[in-house]
């Protein structure tokens, strides 16, 4: 069975637009539409250009797709939208099954670790009305154990903090996470997200326009009236002071505490030390580690894409599961666009630009790394999901303690407080980092060992943590080539990798993307495909 996923929507608040194919079963191919528009999460779009990309990967047209499979079960009227849309950009409308929000979620995770039996955690700001759902996945069968409702959201708590502390919500609450490290959690906030015996109890009192059936307000409004801190909300671009620092440190702290007691009350209830987690707050890497050292988790699997772009892929694995197909998991997040050389060389040659052609594009980047370069990595197919890991990056060497710095201020644009983070040779990982696990996504964070300050300070958060990525030759080999290549001439098995982008736009595509991000920032070289470009200073 050919089916494809699809997520978005044509309202402003729908983002995170994608498309997924699954045949007979097994995924292949997968996108974001904000990589092929330039456009930051693709607000209120659907993913034709993913869509088009996914058929392209996978050698079919329209017509050989069985059925489209969305995920908005409450939606009205959006099978009809669909099969216009359908029909006007591609001539052909399949036909068009609606799914619900969570159980994508849902899907999307455990389908793809691809476990026997676990437990399903998904939490968001909300999606088809619910906020937070809790199942128990066995075999090919999700079955719903309870089901929390918006306003009862920890993403509605964790968005109004960001808000409160002059970000915006459902694109900035990674700044909060950040942010957290460098603060002390003296506020108390019990009042505001309750701790229960279940879970949790949010208290939305302070709230404007997020109640049951109501849509979300815009990114633009506030969501809240009068928060209860002792401090009026920061403006944006106001200086961040320390106060701030400690009540996204409250936020964290709170969130944590919250999450992990309602994964640990359903799987001691239910006799699972699997867990599975999705949705928009699943992002959060360090509310993921807290989870993962509970006594009650013996392993945690969080996908590469568990915000609502994973929708995308929940939508054609429970088509596929419909039809009866066996699902393989998840074997890694590479599901986008590639280019040949020749492709590659053509958008060069029409920029009239110089540069240099390699047989052995790893040692050009080793040494550049080795000589303290920041350099754009761009090979193989992109990654499905927020995080670079490692075809579409930035690398640099973590042995330099400013290395951070610099990337921050010359290359990222961003705030000092943003840490950066690591791709380690899997086989070194466990002499580097306390409780570490396979780690291939970014998905989570890790304490540090003291021999990790002293060889690779940049990537050490001030809270001692880092997101790693965790990396084996099976899932990458090139990326895994170059990491050994380091490792053999510095004795370090690691390098900073973060995403080729900037300005905040989302991550590289194509080859002309990643030239624009290599000529409008501090970037030192570019190494994509067999071709290598240098600045000189």
């Amino acid at each position: 069975m050919n089916v494809l996923g699809i997520s978005g929507g044509v309202r402003i608040g729908n983002q995170d637009g994608a498309a997924a194919l699954v045949v007979d079963g097994r995924l292949m191919a997968a996108a974001e539409e904000e990589r092929f528009t330039g456009i930051k999460f693709a607000n209120g779009m659907l993913p034709r250009h993913a869509v088009r990309y996914c058929l392209r990967a996978a050698n079919l047209s329209i017509h050989d797709v069985d059925r489209v499979v969305f995920v908005g079960a409450t939606y009205v009227g959006i099978v009809e939208i669909l099969r216009r849309w359908l029909e006007f950009q591609f001539g052909h409308a399949p036909k068009v099954e609606l799914v619900d929000h969570h159980t994508a979620h849902a899907a999307s995770t455990f389908f793809a670790s691809g476990w026997d039996e676990a437990l399903i955690v998904t939490f968001d700001f909300s999606g088809d009305g619910v906020s937070t759902s809790v199942r128990t996945g066995k075999g090919t069968q999700l079955a719903t154990l309870a089901e929390m409702r918006k306003p009862n959201s920890l993403g509605v708590f964790y968005s109004a903090v960001t808000q409160f502390l002059g970000f915006q919500k459902d694109s900035d609450e990674y700044k909060v996470m950040g942010m957290a490290a460098y603060g002390t959690p003296r506020f108390e906030l019990d009042h505001v997200l309750a701790t229960t015996p279940g879970g949790y109890e949010f208290h939305p009192a302070f709230l404007r326009g997020v109640k049951a059936g109501e849509p979300a307000p815009s990114k633009q409004e506030p969501l809240f009236e009068k928060f209860p801190l002792p401090i009026e909300p920061r403006l944006p671009g106001t200086p961040i002071e320390q106060v701030h620092y400690d009540i996204a440190a409250s936020a964290q702290r709170q969130l944590e505490q919250v999450a992990t007691r309602l994964v640990e009350h359903y799987a001691k209830a239910h006799g699972l030390d699997r867990v599975c987690l999705a949705g928009g707050v699943a992002l959060n890497c360090k509310m993921n580690e807290q989870i993962r050292r509970s006594p009650a988790v013996r392993e945690l699997y969080v996908p590469p894409v568990a915000s609502d772009a994973g929708l995308a892929l929940g939508a054609a694995y429970l088509g596929g599961v419909e039809a009866g197909d066996r699902l393989e998991p998840l074997a890694h997040a590479y599901w986008g666009p590639e280019f040949t050389p020749g492709e590659i060389r053509e958008v060069l040659d029409r920029a009239a630009l110089s540069y240099e052609e390699t047989t052995d594009p790893v040692n050009a980047a080793a040494e550049r790394l080795l000589s303290g370069k920041i350099i754009a990595w761009f090979q193989g197919r992109m990654e499905y999901g927020p995080r670079a890991l490692g075809n579409r990056s930035i690398l640099a060497d973590a042995r330099n303690e400013a290395m951070k710095d610099e990337i921050n201020a010359r290359v990222k644009f961003r705030e000092e407080f943003r840490p950066v983070a690591p791709a380690v040779l899997d086989e070194a990982g466990p002499r580097h980092f306390d409780d570490y696990r396979h780690s291939p996504y970014m998905t989570q964070t890790f304490p540090t060992r003291p021999t990790v300050a002293k060889i690779a300070p940049a990537i050490v958060h001030a809270d001692g943590t880092c997101r790693l990525q965790s990396v084996r030759p099976e899932a990458n080999p090139l990326f895994h080539e170059l990491l050994s290549r380091f490792h053999h001439v510095s004795s370090v098995p690691l390098v900073i990798n973060t995403s080729l982008n900037a300005y905040n736009d989302p991550m590289a595509c194509e080859p002309f993307q990643a030239l624009r991000t290599y000529f409008v920032t501090g970037l030192d070289s570019l190494i994509m495909g067999p071709f290598v470009l240098d600045k000189r200073r």
